[in-house]
């Protein structure tokens, strides 16, 4: 059985991936936006659909199996703050008239300042294929980080 405060985690950092992808969501919207530019934002989103539903699914997994250890280093309020801070950006994306350039330095700053992978590092899990689908959220948000990066930069 999970203890409250890691089902609470889990919870939280779920949430974390949803806001992430919402922004997202918002971004691939954007008709002032090329094409292109909303594939990019709409196969991110996406991704960080998959990365909320490894939570989810780890949730879940942890409540139900007895046998299932899951350990979780990292504060609570953090992880609440950083859901309060997505959606704080989301709702100031939404007043403003965002470029594609702007929202590549968006996505730049969700991705360096939230760090997902840190987060990362401070589960540890008894079960390989949990550690391995992990290790892809790990992947991809690394992949994330640079992309944006990059992109906020004009590097493609």
């Amino acid at each position: 059985m999970v203890s409250p405060k890691i089902d609470n985690l889990l919870v939280n950092l779920a949430k974390i991936e949803r806001g992430i992808a919402r922004v997202y969501e918002y971004l691939s919207r954007l008709e002032t936006f090329t094409p292109h530019v909303r594939r990019f934002w709409k196969t991110i989103m996406e991704e960080e659909l998959i990365h909320e539903k490894i939570f989810k699914d780890i949730r879940e997994r942890a409540r139900v199996d007895d046998s299932f250890q899951i350990e979780i280093d990292t504060d609570l309020d953090e992880l609440k703050g950083i859901v309060q801070k997505l959606n704080t950006l989301l709702d100031n994306i939404k007043k403003s008239a965002v470029s594609e350039s702007q929202a590549y330095s968006f996505g730049a700053t969700i991705e360096v300042e939230i760090d997902e992978a840190n987060f990362l590092k401070k589960i540890k899990a008894n079960d390989p294929e949990i550690t391995k689908r992990l290790n892809r959220v790990d992947s991809e948000t690394q992949k994330h980080r640079v992309m944006m990066v990059n992109y906020s930069r004009g590097v493609r």
